[in-house]
């Protein structure tokens, strides 16, 4: 989608994900290695979370995934600029489902020509409506003024 075909306030349901115990482990011993990902004695009795909990940033990573493969972004995307918060409100343990709502919470055209920012705001929540991850991350898009710009210089 371009940036004028988003609206804020648009909302989009990406598919569920299953968050595996081996999911957990292979990010955890690649990318965070802290023992209340990968250690289940040390979870059990040195956390306050009482067992293996997933890394936020697997969290993190599958949620943009689905966001990805919902199809709403194609070669009309250039790039994330940046997070203005990530909130991780509560653990994500092995077999929980977790859903990602997106939410425009608004939009900009770029100072430079065929560009536009907009800001997507995340809300992960779990198989029992728990939200686990607030993000909102802001990203440049392709403006339609792109297209007329791309063929002009082709032809």
């Amino acid at each position: 989608m371009y940036f004028e075909e988003f609206k804020t306030g648009q909302r989009f349901q990406c598919e569920s994900f299953l968050v595996t115990e081996e999911e957990i482990h292979t990010f955890a011993m690649k990318y965070d290695p802290h023992p209340i990902h990968i250690d289940q004695e040390f979870a059990e009795n040195n956390s306050m979370f009482h067992g293996i909990i997933s890394s936020g940033f697997l969290t993190l990573s599958a949620m943009w995934g689905q966001w990805i493969r919902l199809g709403k972004f194609g070669n009309e995307f250039i790039v994330g600029k940046n997070f203005d918060y990530v909130k991780f409100t509560a653990p994500v343990r092995m077999n929980d489902i977790l859903t990602t709502e997106v939410e425009i919470g608004g939009k900009k055209l770029s100072s430079k020509s065929g560009r536009g920012e907009i800001t997507l705001k995340f809300t992960v929540t779990n198989q029992h409506d728990e939200v686990v991850l607030l993000t909102q991350i802001n990203v440049l898009l392709k403006t339609r003024k792109t297209i007329q710009q791309e063929k002009v210089i082709t032809r």
